[in-house]
């Protein structure tokens, strides 16, 4: 008897931004004499829940998986019960950055049976055997989470050890080439770009970020043939040209970061481009390194000093001083190509005075994003506001609360600051001091998604609330 899993990809999130990448990876590394996969993408394809419960009982699945954000939460849960009607019997499982981060808060709703925290590529083919056994073993499956007597039994997140094991995704089968078409980038131009993955796991303890609950704090590597061959295929299957480097630390050993630079250089495809939308460390890297980036196909850089204020990175424990930042983007600087600074304003315990030193840094960048404070659930400062009763467990901070200047959460000592005038005033003054730059970097930007920002900050300018 076949047995069958449906993937749910759930809505909430611009399809223009976002892909169920995950979905690529465990398509293409779950054996297919072991289970039928199907997905069912709310992103792309939008239905109702009464649609996507008829859809789900005529595929009659023996397993459910949803995978989701912080942010998406509610719309997961929402296609999930739908599911769940349409399968009472099957088994539900939950993975993704925001039940691998917060397994304690997707667990407290019965809708949900399991969760797998971090890597999925063995732990969901781990789970489906022991889901489809008479008498499973639970504890046989890397990164489970479940409900025992007890209370929550709890596992380290689930990692693969051996990166240049797995499969390489399958982008057909989360059909990227329809997410192309209907305008899929992230800080990219015109070029068909998606994704590339060199290394999982961060080393660093930044409080704000769950990112370690993910893929752990051990980094590994995929090798550079490896990485190679997956931008082949998305080259050759779908004419990407532009690859965001999706790693969380890329240059963290700058001789092998190195490496790649040099082996891309040397594929000849006529205008290959190159982004890290998550920033590059300061720490690591030097002109060398920045030269080869520019000469591989970055037309920009980006880096995460988060803050101009010591005492605020101590806080975020970021382990970045902001002299080393400086330095870092001087030597950027000095391959011709403009660098692009990301900060997040509103952090626990900020002041006004921090906020000052913060908007003095900002001058020393070309391009700026700067996000507005609110913490991701199972963050670490998550967990510290939690038990500082200043939030609630059931806390999930809006899409627009990052970066438009609209805040779920504010923290108490900047509780009087206008944060869609600041944003908005951020990004007026950069333009204005590099006019050129700004306007090249239109070329970055989904036009419509931004002028939309725009406006609503330019209402939160005015004293209006834009979500009133």
């Amino acid at each position: 008897m076949a047995r069958r899993a449906a993937l749910l990809w759930p809505g909430g999130l611009d399809a223009r931004r976002v892909l169920p990448l995950a979905y690529a990876w465990l398509a293409a590394n779950t054996p297919s004499d072991l289970c039928e996969l199907k997905l069912f993408d709310l992103a792309l394809n939008p239905r109702a829940p009464g649609e996507l419960e008829k859809e789900i009982a005529a595929f009659a699945p023996d397993v459910i998986a949803v995978s989701c954000f912080a942010m998406n939460f509610p719309q997961a849960l929402e296609a999930v019960r739908a599911a769940r009607r349409a399968a009472p019997k099957a088994v539900v499982v939950a993975g993704g950055q925001h039940p691998s981060s917060w397994p304690e808060g997707v667990l407290a709703c019965p809708e949900i049976d399991f969760v797998i925290r971090g890597e999925g590529e063995q732990a969901f083919p781990a789970f489906l055997r022991e889901a489809f056994s008479a008498s499973p073993r639970w504890e046989a499956v890397p990164g489970l989470v479940r409900r025992g007597n007890g209370g929550l039994i709890d596992a380290p997140p689930a990692a693969v050890e051996d990166l240049d094991s797995l499969a390489l995704p399958d982008h057909k089968f989360i059909k990227l080439d329809e997410y192309l078409r209907r305008g899929y980038r992230v800080y990219a131009d015109h070029r068909p770009s998606a994704p590339l993955q060199t290394t999982r796991g961060c080393p660093y303890g930044c409080a704000f970020c769950c990112g370690p609950a993910i893929s752990g704090r051990r980094l590994r590597r995929f090798s550079v043939p490896y990485a190679l061959r997956a931008l082949e295929a998305l080259h050759r299957d779908f004419g990407v040209k532009w690859f965001n480097i999706i790693d969380d630390n890329f240059t963290f050993h700058p001789e092998e970061a190195k490496e790649f630079c040099r082996a891309a250089l040397k594929l000849g495809i006529p205008g290959l481009r190159f982004g890290t939308p998550n920033g590059v460390r300061a720490q690591h890297g030097d002109k060398e390194l920045w030269s080869l980036m520019r000469d591989a196909g970055w037309d920009h850089f980006t880096a995460a000093p988060e803050s101009g204020s010591q005492r605020v990175l101590d806080l975020m424990k970021k382990d970045l001083r902001p002299v080393d930042m400086e330095r870092a983007v001087r030597e950027m600087r000095q391959t011709g190509l403009p660098v692009c600074g990301f900060f997040i304003v509103g952090y626990p315990g900020e002041t006004p005075e921090d906020l000052r030193l913060t908007m003095e840094m900002v001058k020393k960048f070309d391009l700026v994003e700067m996000f507005v404070f609110q913490p991701l659930p199972g963050s670490p400062v998550f967990r510290e506001l939690l038990a500082a009763g200043k939030i609630k467990a059931d806390f999930i901070p809006s899409v627009d609360d990052f970066s438009s200047g609209q805040a779920s959460y504010v923290s108490e000592e900047l509780r009087g600051v206008n944060f869609y005038r600041l944003v908005f005033l951020v990004r007026l003054g950069t333009a204005l001091r590099h006019p050129l730059t700004a306007l090249g970097h239109l070329r970055h930007l989904d036009l419509p998604v931004a002028a939309a920002k725009v406006f609503r900050q330019a209402l939160g300018l005015l004293g209006f609330r834009p979500s009133d």
